[in-house]
């Protein structure tokens, strides 16, 4: 099942079996053609008593990419980092604990963009990319276009560094944070964000 977020809100796409497994009763529409996906999308947009959305679809990829073509789509690579304590970092920004990520530059390898954020907005000297951990979609307006951010997320290694935010990107912390420490600061994660903790056997 795919999920795209809009704030901590999200649309799932999924075959009805699978839906059914991950959220029980949950209200689930059922699409019958692409041509429902843009009323589909103002529904997502704009009806914020909805916190979640669940699509049954017979292709769930297909469907998948026929919806996010109705967005711009920007690719983006972040760092699960973690040191030689075990230690996890974590920056604050815009009044939420996130993950060092940013946008991929042009004939930029995604993982390398990755390592290049986690540089940039940490000041972490040399960060090891490990495995592929999952990808997360979340979309927003941008002056009245509709912007999705595809980010690809890698765990890292690095050595005992103190992080160093950047303050030009509006980072107003970054440090690293034990795990048993972590769940004290999920609640004021993004949720697309704890979907790399999942990944990662970090949060359930």
């Amino acid at each position: 099942m795919k999920k795209i977020y809009f704030n901590d809100r999200f649309i799932a796409f999924g075959s009805l079996p699978a839906i059914h497994k991950k959220c029980g009763t949950a209200d689930i529409y059922e699409l019958r053609e692409f041509a429902e996906l843009p009323n589909l999308l103002n529904k997502f947009l704009h009806c914020a008593t909805e916190n979640e959305i669940y699509v049954s679809c017979k292709n769930e990829d297909e469907t998948f990419v026929a919806f996010c073509d109705l967005f711009d789509m920007i690719f983006a690579g972040g760092g699960l980092v973690r040191n030689s304590d075990g230690d996890v970092l974590l920056i604050y920004r815009y009044q939420h604990w996130d993950l060092p990520k940013g946008k991929q530059e042009p004939g930029e390898n995604i993982a390398d963009t990755a390592v290049r954020e986690v540089k940039e907005e940490c000041g972490i000297s040399n960060p090891v990319s490990g495995k592929f951990l999952t990808e997360t979609y979340h979309c927003f307006l941008l002056n009245g276009r509709l912007m999705m951010k595809r980010n690809f997320w890698y765990e890292m290694l690095c050595n005992a560094e103190i992080p160093v935010p950047q303050k030009n990107e509006d980072i107003e912390k970054a440090k690293f944070v034990p795990i048993n420490k972590l769940p004290e600061y999920f609640n004021c994660m993004y949720a697309s964000v704890r979907e790399v903790f999942v990944a990662a056997g970090l949060m359930e």
